[in-house]
């Protein structure tokens, strides 16, 4: 039976982030959220907003190097999911992703109560 808690964080990477800053940042964001597992169990996913041209001017290689390099050292850290804006969302945006992410975790929680605290593979819906 899982005993931990299902958290999600979202991110949104700084317009000055450049590429070639954006590891460190990225590193650092993720460890403070990693601190705030209050134990083992914990599962924590992390949406992150980041301007295109920080993604463009890494390149896809690099960008999943760095992500898997993140999560590797973040136990917690169940999965990152990027999110790629032409521009910084604003902050009712920001709103709108963080009450998205509770849905989404909200539903998580409830497969996983309904099968009796296995997390199970189920459909995608989208």
């Amino acid at each position: 039976m899982i005993q931990g808690q299902f958290r999600s964080s979202i991110l949104q990477v700084p317009a000055d982030v450049t590429p070639l800053k954006f590891r460190g940042y990225l590193r650092k964001e993720i460890e403070a959220v990693q601190a705030t597992a209050q134990g083992e169990e914990d599962i924590i996913i992390v949406r992150v907003f980041v301007l295109e041209k920080v993604l463009f001017g890494l390149g896809p290689k690099k960008v999943d190097s760095i992500l898997q390099g993140v999560v590797g050292k973040c136990p917690n850290i169940q999965r990152i999911e990027l999110e790629a804006l032409l521009r910084p969302l604003s902050a009712e945006e920001m709103q709108e992703a963080a009450d998205e992410a509770q849905a989404t975790l909200q539903a998580l929680s409830e497969r996983v109560s309904a099968s009796g605290g296995k997390l199970q593979a189920g459909s995608r819906r989208g």
